[in-house]
């Protein structure tokens, strides 16, 4: 007996969930664990994107595994689906590229040093530009459930629904209700905020694997100096948002091509449980491409510099009053 698109489509949402409460749970508590005392500006973003993560697990993809177990949406269903996946998305790849900029410019100034002292309010600038990030993709989504619907059924009784392969994804269907709105904001701007911020990421980590490359080769007057932990936690945090880019990008560009192209796969029973991985694999995945990098590199995750504390002097030694 072969599985239907629905079992397949359950099975993998089922185990993405599973994956990604996991994964970005142990996120959540490994890097809480590294905080000390004022909360570093990777570390917001690194929460929000796991928060993401899991808005995008507990929300789209148990509405999935709903609507796969035979359950019918209604229209807020399909308007809470649209909505949620898109906004979770977008805000994936916008703290992606925030997160590779704030090392691309620690990693900067390692390999170019400057004689300008960094900015003491980096953590307050993080934290409004976050705050920035979720109210603008929240009123850039907000039209999609203005016109996001349920569809009427159509091919009833007839025993040769060629859709059922796909239902979820044509029965919640986007009606702008005018041609115009449709192609500059459905077709033109709703791509270009997410074709854009990945572009840059593109770039940002190109030109950060060639600091790091610069940065292998460096030297003191002929003399290597080993790193020390703040240079360890940028060059970690450095190969790890290269590490997201090279996940979510790819993952992105092949759900944009075969939802383009769904009308033609839509007979195919693997195209619901392979839209559902490569939409949401980013949110399961990512949180374990952290803690194996840092398991490679023998760090607890990415804990920022520790301060040292002093030796105490040995018991038997004065210590001068003027020391």
């Amino acid at each position: 007996m072969k599985p239907s698109a629905d079992m397949l489509e359950l099975i993998a949402c089922a185990v993405l969930v599973l994956v990604s409460c996991v994964g970005n749970t142990c996120l959540f508590y490994t890097t809480r664990k590294c905080i000390t005392g004022r909360v570093q500006a990777s570390f917001l973003v690194i929460f929000s994107l796991a928060s993401v993560n899991l808005i995008k697990t507990l929300v789209v993809n148990v509405i999935r595994i709903v609507y796969s177990s035979g359950i019918t949406l209604d229209s807020a269903g399909c308007k809470v689906l649209q909505f949620t996946a898109a906004l979770t998305t977008s805000l994936a790849i916008w703290f992606v590229l925030h997160l590779a900029l704030l090392y691309h410019r620690k990693l900067y100034q390692i390999v170019h040093p400057s004689s300008e002292a960094a900015s003491p309010d980096q953590q307050e600038h993080s934290l409004k530009l976050v705050s920035v990030l979720w109210l603008a993709g929240v009123t850039v989504y907000i039209p999609l459930v203005v016109y996001t619907s349920k569809a009427a059924s159509s091919n009833t009784g007839n025993g040769t629904d060629t859709l059922s392969t796909n239902r979820v994804y044509v029965d919640c269907l986007i009606d702008f209700g005018n041609r115009q709105v449709e192609f500059y904001y459905g077709k033109i701007f709703l791509v270009l905020i997410d074709v854009l911020p990945l572009a840059v990421l593109v770039f940002v980590c190109f030109w950060m694997s060639l600091l790091l490359s610069e940065r292998r080769k460096m030297t003191y007057g002929d003399i290597w100096i080993g790193d020390d932990d703040s240079e360890v936690e940028t060059l970690r945090g450095a190969k790890f948002s290269i590490l997201l880019m090279l996940l979510i990008t790819p993952l992105w560009i092949s759900h944009f091509i075969l939802v383009y192209f769904l009308k033609d796969l839509a007979t195919c029973v693997f195209t619901p449980a392979v839209l559902s991985v490569l939409s949401s694999g980013f949110s399961a995945l990512s949180p374990f491409l952290l803690m194996l990098v840092n398991y490679k590199m023998k760090l607890v995750s990415f804990c920022g510099a520790k301060k040292q504390k002093p030796m105490p002097p040995p018991a038997d030694v004065v210590v001068s009053p003027y020391a």
